[in-house]
């Protein structure tokens, strides 16, 4: 016995004429630095994309038929009406990342909500939802599957891991009760020809000044490419098995935060000496600027989206180094810039 691998027109039995138009696929916060690339990978792959987003910054520069950008947020259920008319999957990953409890309330809970309602009501045949690893809070055990506990009131970013939970319970509960498609992605810290982050540019700015770097032994996590998050969003785009799943996504190397510091200090040729905080031990305050998280061995396991998607991260370790590497290369001198500007603007009298 053997099984056919069905095009998606096969699937839902499109007439020819019907074949003849790409999938029309929507991309919320498609021109933020995920989305952008989601977007051009969807387009090399002859897709036809439409994005809603406030800003159209990061996707001016293209210049293809197949792309149609609406100019609004998720918050409005006119907008989310009028961009989800006429398509068929739903790549969710526009988001606030705030603060203020009211503002994740009110665009990034009710923003969802909108966005499942109208993909139920249009019959969208698929959506795909970009949450956080901050779901599981601190490790009771590595690696760190999908079952894992969950407990966003550890993560550092309480309020944005809860919310993100909150999301992912409402993507199920549509799934359960409205059968609505849905799939979940658990990402880490993304990066690609850029990269940011508070501990990072932290990192970079201590290791300018010469003055000691010093970071948590054996914590860290898997970096996620951005290309590889493109990837495995195409892969599972109505794919059966990962209808109502929650996948871990990243690019498969675990990289600490000493060997970021060692790569900082690469680049920017400091003379900053690394200071290391015993495995299990902390401060009574977060270093690097950052919050308590950064004492967490966020190792990732990956292999429920290798057996069920056919996911596999392109780049292996030696290529996420180097790739690294050219990323810190680049905010370096984006810190080196901002350095120079200011020692301009504040001279010493």
């Amino acid at each position: 016995m053997f099984f056919k691998t069905l095009n998606w027109y096969e699937i839902f039995n499109f007439s020819r004429d019907e074949r003849r138009l790409p999938m029309k696929i929507l991309v919320t916060g498609g021109s933020g630095f995920i989305g952008r690339t989601v977007v051009s990978d969807l387009l090399a792959h002859n897709f036809a994309v439409r994005v809603l987003d406030k800003t159209r910054e990061g996707l001016t520069e293209i210049k293809d038929p197949s792309l149609e950008l609406i100019q609004g947020g998720i918050e409005d259920p006119e907008k989310v009406q009028e961009a989800v008319t006429g398509v068929e999957v739903i790549f969710h990953l526009a988001e606030t990342f705030s603060a203020n409890p009211y503002e994740v309330l009110d665009i990034d809970i009710r923003g969802n909500l909108n966005l499942l309602k109208a993909a139920t009501e249009h019959g969208v045949k698929h959506f795909l939802f970009a949450s956080t690893h901050r779901v599981y809070g601190r490790p009771r055990y590595l690696p760190i599957d999908e079952e894992h506990p969950l407990h966003p009131e550890e993560s550092g970013r309480a309020l944005y891991a809860t919310a993100k939970l909150a999301n992912e319970k409402l993507c199920l509960i549509y799934f359960q009760e409205h059968n609505l498609p849905v799939t979940i992605f658990r990402f880490w810290w993304s990066f690609a020809h850029k990269i940011g982050g508070k501990v990072l540019r932290s990192m970079i700015d201590t290791a300018l000044r010469g003055e000691p770097i010093i970071v948590p032994e054996q914590a860290g996590g898997n970096f996620l490419h951005n290309d590889d998050a493109a990837l495995a969003f195409r892969k599972a785009t109505l794919n059966s098995l990962a209808y109502g799943e929650t996948f871990n996504i990243s690019s498969g190397t675990f990289t600490s935060w000493v060997e970021l510091a060692e790569l900082v200090l690469e680049v920017t040729d400091s003379s900053s000496r690394l200071e290391l905080i015993p495995k299990g031990e902390r401060g009574e305050e977060p270093i690097m600027g950052t919050d308590h998280s950064i004492y967490y061995e966020c190792n990732l396991d990956i292999s429920k989206a290798e057996r069920l998607m056919g996911y596999k991260p392109r780049y292996d370790p030696q290529d996420i180094k180097g790739l690294l590497r050219e990323a810190i290369k680049d905010l370096v001198l984006t810190r080196k810039k901002g350095m120079s500007k200011n020692t301009r603007s504040n001279p010493k009298k």
